[in-house]
């Protein structure tokens, strides 16, 4: 009895993974100052944690999270191209991925697969630029930032690096469920409409510049957790067995008021759609 209980505690546990993203790092400049506290071994960024145009001050904020975490796991998403060129982004998040201050600790997930060695966890992660409708081109085109901010980047370029990234990981996620693997997906733009943005936002004609409808097939039987980033709405929810996990802080300006679940002032109140820096999801 004794060595079977032995072996109980020895066993591996589930995988548990902290999730934040939208950060956005970049407004004032918070990259050395903005802090939050650990609640999983694992660090789940999805995306828009700040601007790689950044770069030191990006390097810096990644460099305190490896000292804190034991992997963080970073999604590009489109204002980490701010200021650059699509392929130029690419590079410095490559380029930032080797740096020796992060140990290599730190995960890249552009089209990318990790597998835990300690758990049945896999994560299969890409930034999954949203699918934009023809109807919607023009209005998407003017409305949103991404195709003034980011250099040489159109609509175009937009849905081609979409099927590109949707075909890798429709492949993916059959190979790992052959694997008997807990899948894990992580993108930054959303994989769904309905749910994924605020009710008062869900008809805006350019909400295909956030969000594609792709969970209407069986092409993802076998994952288990899909985390997205992108539409600044905190949410948990189920959709065809899959849980839909978004903690997004948004903008906030330093000095700012900005209640956040676990602040003083929601101490012991579970707020609906609140970022929470200690969001965790386990396997």
């Amino acid at each position: 009895m004794l060595s079977k209980i032995r072996e109980w505690l020895q066993a591996p546990s589930g995988a548990h993974v902290q999730v934040l993203s939208d950060l956005h790092l970049e407004v004032g400049s918070q990259y050395a100052t903005y802090t939050f506290p650990v609640a999983a071994p694992f660090l789940l960024l999805a995306g828009d944690i700040g601007r790689l145009v950044d770069y030191d001050g990006y390097l810096e904020f990644l460099t305190a999270q490896v000292s804190r975490f034991e992997k963080v796991f970073l999604i590009l998403g489109n204002h980490e191209f701010y200021g650059l060129e699509y392929q130029s982004g690419l590079a410095e998040a490559h380029r930032l991925s080797k740096e020796p201050a992060l140990q290599e600790k730190l995960v890249l997930l552009h089209k990318s697969r990790w597998d835990d060695p300690n758990s049945n966890l896999t994560i299969l992660g890409c930034t999954l630029w949203s699918s934009v409708s023809e109807t919607a081109l023009e209005i998407v085109e003017y409305k949103i930032s991404d195709f003034k901010k980011i250099q040489n980047w159109t609509v175009h370029d937009h849905n081609r690096v979409h099927a590109d990234e949707l075909e890798w990981l429709r492949d993916q996620v059959p190979l790992a469920k052959e694997s008997n693997r807990t899948i894990l997906v992580a993108t930054h733009h959303a994989p769904c409409l309905e749910g994924t943005s605020r009710p008062e936002y869900a008809q805006n004609p350019w909400t295909s510049a956030f969000a594609s409808e792709l969970l209407g097939d069986n092409s993802w039987e076998g994952v288990k957790f899909w985390v997205f980033g992108h539409t600044h709405y905190t949410t948990r929810f189920t959709r065809r067995g899959i849980q839909l996990v978004a903690n997004q802080r948004g903008y906030v300006f330093p000095g700012s008021a900005h209640v956040e679940s676990g602040d003083s002032t929601t101490k012991g109140k579970k707020q609906k759609n609140t970022f929470d820096p200690s969001c965790t999801i386990k396997m």
